[in-house]
């Protein structure tokens, strides 16, 4: 008797957990299809909306650049990382360069894409022909910047007290 007791008493929990399974997956159908079919007019007028808007009024803000200090002086690595966050640019790295005697600033093409660097070197004030490719993906920046000892006639430096 004890074990028909606990067979009958295990087939009602299996019951009711099929039909509370049951009722889940109907509620999840029913909700794909409410979303799916009943909502498309209004996903397609806001997507719509949102075209219509611009995300953004910084067109550098996805140029990575990483600046390096070949002048031997202190802060002027600082100077032109605030310079360039200013212009809309994302500073990932500061740092010193492994020689503090570079005599021109050069800028460091990493990804091969050419109009990047066009566009830090106008910001900066330095002439197209201090652009150098230097391919490297695993950096996972867009340019590298190498202050040399002309950085007095550069944009950060002659604009840092406007």
């Amino acid at each position: 008797m004890k074990q028909e007791t606990g067979k009958s008493i295990l087939n009602y929990i299996l019951n009711i957990t099929i039909i509370v399974l049951g009722a889940v997956c109907i509620y999840l159908v029913f909700s794909l299809v409410t979303n799916t079919f009943l909502n498309k007019g209004k996903s397609d007028k806001n997507a719509m909306d949102s075209s219509k808007t611009t995300v953004t009024h910084q067109p550098n803000l996805s140029i990575q650049v990483d600046v390096q200090n070949g002048t031997g002086e202190n802060r002027i690595g600082a100077i032109f990382r605030d310079y360039l966050k200013k212009k809309g640019y994302d500073v990932v790295n500061l740092d010193n360069y492994k020689s503090s005697d570079v005599e021109r600033t050069i800028i460091i093409d990493r990804t091969g894409d050419t109009r990047k660097a066009q566009r830090i070197a106008e910001v900066l004030g330095v002439s197209g022909r201090n652009i150098i490719q230097q391919i490297n993906r695993d950096l996972y920046l867009d340019a590298t910047i190498v202050i040399g000892k002309d950085y007095t006639e550069l944009k950060p430096y002659t604009e840092k007290g406007k």
